[in-house]
């Protein structure tokens, strides 16, 4: 007796003889369409996930290591560059190996499994969840905070909205694509509202006379250069996820013409925004209650009118779940494709069958963003994602020069100057290497358990000849999920 079902882009035949179960497994992987999405929907997206509310509330980390406004708003115009030409170097090879997965797919066509591995088992527990966790605490912190003025609020209150905020968002990308990228478009003018009312709010008050901040702007200016490595780190965060879009390739619009757009684009109005956000900041609040404050646009706001204090906090929480939906739409994908090569459990390479959207990969990342969220603490989260980001673009600038050196002949519709990625290299090579120097444990820990995904990596994706009972058990568990969840293959 044979039955036949298909799991995850696999046809999965068991076979049942005298009470025995094979199990053989063949790989007919199937491409689902969707609607391409255009460049404006491409620039939604960056634009939104490019710092997502960084500049609204992580601002504090940023001060602490830098000491001074003036080295302060270096280190933002510096970080906006540095990331731009960074994304620069992510598109050439994106172009070149334009699969959905992003940096992950990149690793695994230049060096093979176990790197590629590696990287994917960082990013899922040190970027992808604790990301998701961080939008949604910042989500709901705005609105706390509103009910608590004057003080800090109740962190189970944040964490409580947050969780309600995330549980909401996910399962609106559990609807059609072409909704989800509707209210993306809707969400990212939030951002930008907010950004223009600020900017406006600081020019007036900086023309009333409120300009005492800025008479000696290099005052307390750190002369550690761990500090500087450790703001710059900070810095990459503020301008972190714009790396979403490589995972999306395979559902844009000409990608050879319009990822370079895209980012030129949206790059341009993010760091612009932002140092004018930042100066703007410093006309009414001090180098020292920047470092104390968490939710610093309302203390701004609330000290131009009390009452702009609400519409801000609104406006923010909006960019934070405009933020949180686009990394949601481009992260699932990123889990979907290493399910798809087998580097994860076959169920998150499912679609769901009626809106043929990453259900499984979406819940799972979920549920352990709700785990980070309740348990983790805000300041190890930044920590966490700024280390791991750095580590990303330290592994595509590899994969750039990989490609230059055993693909020179390869079409390369974008090609960056190599002097541009050299200096990228020695920036994340050296951000690294103060970091580590200048916080030890926590960097070290992270990178022990990068480490420990070795032998994650030998004993479920190496050992081919596992005990069949394990392979019998994990399939009928995948088939059980799908039927329940109604899922297809990919």
């Amino acid at each position: 007796m044979q039955v036949k079902d298909k799991i995850a882009g696999e046809s999965v035949e068991l076979i049942q003889d005298s009470g025995n179960v094979n199990v053989t497994n063949s790989i007919t992987v199937e491409a689902e369409h969707h609607t391409k999405l255009s460049l404006f929907q491409t620039c939604s997206i960056v634009i939104s996930s490019v710092g997502g509310v960084g500049v609204f509330v992580a601002m504090s980390t940023i001060m602490m290591t830098t000491g001074s406004v003036g080295v302060m708003l270096i280190i933002v115009l510096i970080s906006g560059l540095l990331n731009y030409s960074l994304a620069k170097c992510f598109a050439e090879v994106a172009i070149i190996l334009p699969k959905a997965g992003g940096p992950y797919f990149f690793l695994l066509d230049v060096f093979g499994e176990l790197p590629a591995f590696l990287f994917l088992w960082g990013f899922v527990f040190m970027i992808i969840a604790p990301v998701w966790a961080y939008l949604a605490y910042a989500s709901a912190l705005y609105i706390v905070q509103l009910f608590f003025p004057g003080c800090r609020p109740p962190d189970i209150a944040t964490k409580l909205l947050g969780a309600c905020i995330l549980v909401s968002v996910v399962l609106i990308n559990c609807l059609y694509l072409k909704f989800v990228t509707k209210i993306q478009a809707l969400l990212t003018s939030t951002k930008l509202v907010a950004s223009v009312f600020i900017v406006i709010c600081g020019i007036i008050s900086a023309a009333q006379g409120n300009t005492e901040n800025y008479i000696d702007i290099f005052e307390g200016s750190t002369t550690q250069p761990g500090d500087i490595a450790v703001s710059i780190l900070s810095g990459m965060f503020l301008y972190g996820g714009w790396q979403l879009i490589t995972f999306l390739l395979e559902e844009m619009e000409s990608p050879e013409k319009n990822l370079p757009k895209t980012l030129s684009i949206s790059f341009a109005i993010v760091i612009t925004f932002s140092e004018l956000i930042v100066a703007s900041y410093f006309v009414l609040i001090s180098p020292t209650e920047m470092i104390d404050a968490d939710a610093v646009a309302v203390l701004f706001m609330e000290r131009i009118y009390p009452a702009f204090g609400p519409v801000i906090a609104v406006f923010v929480t909006s960019t934070a779940i405009s933020s949180l939906n686009a990394v949601i739409l481009g992260q699932s994908r990123m889990v979907s494709a290493a399910a798809r090569r087998h580097h994860l459990p076959a169920i998150l390479a499912t679609l769901s069958e009626k809106y043929t959207m990453p259900w499984a990969a979406t819940i799972l990342l979920c549920i352990i963003a709700l785990l980070i969220l309740f348990f983790g603490k805000l300041s190890r989260l930044i920590i966490m994602m700024s280390f791991y980001a750095t580590v990303m673009g330290l592994s595509v600038l590899l994969c750039f020069f990989a490609l230059r050196i055993k693909r020179p002949n390869v079409r390369r519709p974008l090609k960056v100057w190599l002097g541009t990625a050299v200096v990228q290299l020695l920036i994340c090579a050296t951000t690294l290497i103060m970091s580590v120097y200048q916080q030890p444990e926590d960097i070290g820990t992270l990178v022990l358990f990068v480490l420990c995904g070795i032998p994650v990596y030998v004993l479920f994706i190496k050992w081919k000849s596992k005990p069949k009972i394990i392979d019998s058990t994990v399939d009928k568990m995948t088939i059980f999920l799908q039927k329940l969840l109604i899922l297809k293959h990919a």
